[in-house]
């Protein structure tokens, strides 16, 4: 029997994603870089943004961090590259409430700000934040402590302040740390409560992903798929289905995400068809995300900085590594387990269908789509693009009722099961 837990860590949000928040909204501001360089008598810290705006850099102790606090923003920075002379162990960012996020650096060693200020786009260099910081000794850290550089004003929340310490804490998990409030309790949804499945049909807009030879547009495909699963899936009477778009309309990937964590969807389901280069490969496949890093974008989510982004903004920055640690593999667990479920009934319908699919196509990827850390997610590549007959047939009203009837047979055959394990 699958271990469905009957009650999760995560509250949303996120999020993210969220990766997240300002729901539906779309930052204008983004951090697009972030570097160092290296003086004799402090290390030079830039980050590139898309346009001016407040901030308020300031440190913090036990353990030693710099923090910056920035209007919210979107993330695009990648891997930070982080001279060891820096002394900086790890870098993370997240919400921290409502129009504010916070970037949190990990130091192995105390430091001072000496200076923080802007530098407005010349020369063709972007806007640009600027830190000056050294390592120092204790005394001269207590002395700086409360120093704060910037103009940011926020709302009332303390974790915009430095905190006074007078003794240290045990770090230790409090009950509020380790149990954020629960959306929903799974398997406690009221009673007559059908589950809802989120639908959601890739790409759209001005970003038509895969096309085929004949012109076809991957975006226009995939909505007529999603649909298409959306009218099978009413018409069986078992559950409540949203689109996260039902016009050729593009939608942030955190968006999309944020969409479902918001109406508490039991199940995400995202719509692409794909292309690649060798135009003979044709077949379905299924993406869950990945415990281990399997590439690029997944290695970001096993990272610390993404991890308060994570647990729907959630400030983990004074809590032990070890604490954050079992917070994100506890709030993940068990959404993975289901995605992992409900993607095997899948594979096996499809299967039972008749319909092609890949040589091992449960696969493990760390698309954005599928980091919403408390609804179970998955990514179904219906089909190649590039391959001709796959476009054709991807193109056709008939294909696609029979795609979205394997679909639905593995969407019952999910939720059977978990009636079964709520009954247990």
């Amino acid at each position: 029997m699958l271990p469905f837990l009957k009650y999760k860590l995560l509250t949303v949000f996120l999020v993210c994603l969220t990766f997240v928040l300002g729901l539906g909204q779309a930052s204008a501001l983004t951090v697009n870089q972030i570097r160092f360089g290296e003086h004799t008598d402090k290390t030079r810290m830039v980050l590139d943004l898309s346009e001016t705006a407040d901030f308020r850099v300031f440190v913090l102790s036990d353990p030693y961090r710099m923090v910056i606090d920035l209007p919210h923003f979107d993330w695009d920075v990648g891997t930070v590259y982080k001279p060891e002379t820096s002394g900086i162990a790890a870098v993370r960012q997240g919400k921290l409430e409502p129009g504010i996020s916070r970037i949190v650096f990990d130091m192995k060693k105390p430091v001072s700000v000496n200076s923080a200020f802007l530098l407005p786009k010349q020369s063709g260099k972007p806007d640009r934040l600027v830190v000056d910081f050294n390592p120092v000794n204790g005394d001269a850290f207590r002395t700086n402590k409360a120093r704060i550089h910037g103009t940011l004003t926020a709302g009332t929340s303390k974790s915009m302040q430095p905190p006074t310490q007078t003794h240290k804490q045990p770090r230790t998990a409090s009950a509020k740390t380790m149990a954020p409030p629960l959306k929903k309790p799974p398997g406690k949804k009221p009673r007559g409560k059908k589950p809802l499945i989120v639908i959601d049909a890739g790409h759209g807009g001005n970003d038509p992903g895969a096309v085929g030879k004949r012109k076809t547009h991957e975006k226009t495909v995939v909505l007529a798929l999603a649909k298409e699963l959306k009218k099978q899936l009413e018409s069986s009477g078992r559950y409540r289905v949203m689109l996260t778009r039902d016009n050729d309309t593009y939608i942030r990937l955190r968006n999309r995400v944020n969409f479902a964590r918001t109406h508490e969807a039991d199940l995400f389901i995202s719509l692409h068809a794909d292309s690649i280069q060798n135009s003979k490969v044709r077949g379905t496949s299924i993406y869950t995300l990945s415990e281990k890093a399997s590439d690029a974008q997944t290695a970001k989510l096993a990272a610390r900085e993404n991890r308060s982004d994570l647990i729907a903004g959630l400030d983990l920055s004074h809590e032990d590594e070890d604490v954050a640690n079992i917070l994100v593999d506890l709030a993940m667990r068990d959404t993975m387990n289901q995605s992992n479920f409900f993607t095997n009934r899948l594979v096996d319908h499809l299967k039972s269908r008749g319909l092609r699919i890949l040589e091992n196509p449960h696969r493990h990827a760390g698309f954005a789509v599928l980091k919403a850390p408390d609804v179970p997610s998955v990514l179904i590549e219906a089909g190649f693009m590039s391959n001709p007959k796959e476009e054709e047939l991807l193109s056709s009203k008939n294909h696609r009722r029979k795609l979205a009837s394997a679909i639905q047979d593995g969407i019952n055959a999910y939720f059977d099961q978990v009636r079964k394990n709520e009954r247990s």
